[in-house]
């Protein structure tokens, strides 16, 4: 197993390459590419930094000395060549053990013991989107609808890979039923109405 990780800025990306050749790209705590590779192949995703959108590619290959290394461009500029990916597994941070534990609670119905750790695991990791869409299906639960609205935004604003989860995911039936939705999903889930909350709320 192999384990490297680059920092471009605020943008924390890691890959990690298990014994079967399956690579796996982490950027902010979210898994954004998977490929199976023997001598290298190219990553491509997106980052949203500082409201605009990166584009990153991030190439795998095997040098002369038969090792692993990679090359990452930034907006079609390199910012790192030839990097070695060492050996060794992907340490597991506190922000992830976090979010695991809130995760588990999450399933099991236990909300506001899964808030609590996700607020634990979002203020240490502040970038990782799908935290704030996890919280996001605990106050759809909890029919905390601004909470639930904003905990959205918040995922979509840091690269929430998965957006159709938003549409899909049973735990936001109810933040979907509410009649902000519709401008929310418009508007790409960064605005909704709120004096529609508000009224529900007086």
């Amino acid at each position: 197993m192999q384990y490297q990780k680059l920092v471009s800025g605020d943008t924390i990306i890691e890959i990690h390459n298990n014994w079967l050749g399956e690579e796996t790209v982490i950027v902010n705590g979210q898994i954004v590419s998977k490929k199976y590779s023997v001598w290298g192949t190219n990553h491509y995703f997106n980052v949203m930094e500082d409201g605009h959108t990166i584009r990153y590619i991030l190439t795998t290959r095997v040098d002369g000395n038969m090792q692993v290394v990679l090359d990452l461009s930034r907006n079609g500029k390199p910012i790192y060549e030839g990097v070695a990916i060492n050996y060794g597994t992907k340490p597991t941070s506190p922000h992830e053990k976090l979010k695991k534990q809130g995760l588990s609670l999450l399933k099991a119905y236990d909300l506001e013991d899964a808030l609590e750790k996700f607020q634990e695991a979002q203020k240490m990791s502040p970038k990782d989107g799908e935290i704030y869409f996890h919280m996001a299906c605990a106050f759809s639960v909890l029919e905390r609808t601004k909470e639930g609205f904003d905990a959205l935004k918040n995922a979509v604003a840091n690269n929430l890979q998965d957006q159709e989860m938003i549409l899909n995911h049973d735990m936001l039936a109810f933040l979907r039923m509410h009649p902000a939705f519709v401008g929310f999903f418009d508007s790409g889930f960064k605005e909704y109405d709120e004096s529609l909350i508000e009224e529900e709320e007086n």
